[in-house]
């Protein structure tokens, strides 16, 4: 068996941050005294000649990252970061440029639910739209203590810990956002529909206009309901990765597009992909697993298309990909 060089994990929350925690992640060495008391919702494991360079996502949700002082080689080999280490807040993001194959920072952070940011960023997820923001400009001199500490911790799963502490006291002191709308049950609908949602449904369902629902939504997750709309329809895409013999003007139709000139366009915009490159390529992101695990459950509430496509599948040699009772709440909201 080739030897790991590297794994990309995801943990769950305690249950105090599951509300607003989808999951903490590392990019790490893999180390047997590394052991985690809390459960491994995914595993990716990589060997000296895989790629672990994911390409980039436009993505509707927040997300926290820490980058220590340890990188990652293409080669698989571990080498001090000329970079000091650092802490940052990933805003929602409307478009991504291309992925730069560099190296890999030894990293942790955490994914946020839609509407849950706000408590652990100080600022209304509206105002991080397209922006990354280091974590010592929305919280002061706590944000560098914190980067500090993670850095200093000596395991994986000791910086974890660490970083779920600074959260759940972060939440302890900061006043809970309420919303006249149930924002992150709309988000969940929208994800379940797969982005194939309208507007004036969205508000017909909260009761509402469309005008206050695009206000309230936009403050809260920090995206207006239709861009998260579109990107819930890319992100359904993305269980298509690997499928290379998938009929592109099809998928367009499955996807809810117009044709295939519009999915074009979308993909473009939401990855700097074309659809072509990622249902050939042998792609790593765990947003491409998360999207398989929302699917239904049972081939009879599949596509055929779907159907079809997964029976063909292929998916990247180098992974080594562990799921342990990891389900998204959408799935059976």
């Amino acid at each position: 068996m080739a030897r790991v060089v590297a794994r990309y994990r995801e943990f769950a929350p305690c249950r105090a941050l599951q509300e607003h925690v989808r999951a903490f992640f590392s990019f790490a060495a893999p180390l047997q005294s590394d052991r985690t008391h809390r459960p491994v919702t995914l595993e990716v494991r990589f060997g000296a000649r895989d790629s672990f360079r994911s390409p980039m996502f436009a993505d509707g949700h927040i997300s926290m990252v820490f980058s220590f002082e340890r990188v990652c080689h293409a080669g698989g080999c571990w080498y001090p970061s000329p970079v000091e280490p650092d802490g940052k807040v990933i805003g929602p993001m409307s478009r991504v440029g291309p992925t730069a194959h560099a190296d890999q920072a030894e990293a942790i952070g955490v994914y946020f639910y839609p509407a849950q940011a706000s408590r652990f960023t100080g600022v209304a997820s509206c105002e991080l739209m397209d922006q990354i923001v280091a974590l010592e400009d929305l919280w002061g001199t706590a944000g560098s203590e914190l980067v500090l500490r993670l850095n200093d911790a000596t395991t994986e799963s000791a910086r974890i810990d660490c970083l779920e502490s600074a959260l759940l006291d972060r939440i302890s002191r900061e006043r809970e956002v309420t919303f006249r709308l149930d924002v992150p049950r709309l988000a969940a609908c929208v994800l379940r529909w797969r982005g194939r949602v309208t507007v004036q449904c969205l508000a017909e369902t909260a009761g509402v206009s469309r005008q206050h629902l695009t206000r309230v939504f936009r403050e809260a997750i920090g995206v207006t309901p239709k861009l998260y709309c579109r990107l819930a329809r890319f992100r359904a895409g993305l269980a298509y990765a690997g499928c290379k013999d998938i009929d592109l003007a099809q998928l367009a139709v499955e996807l809810g597009y117009f044709d295939q000139s519009h999915m074009i366009a979308e993909f473009r915009q939401f990855s700097s992909l074309t659809p072509q490159t990622v249902v050939t390529q042998p792609l790593f992101h765990p947003f491409i697993d998360h999207q398989r695990l929302c699917l239904p459950k049972t081939s009879s509430g599949r596509s055929q298309l779907l159907q079809d496509s997964c029976n063909n599948v292929t998916r990247p040699v180098f992974l080594n990909v562990t799921l342990q009772n990891f389900e998204l709440d959408v799935a059976d909201s």
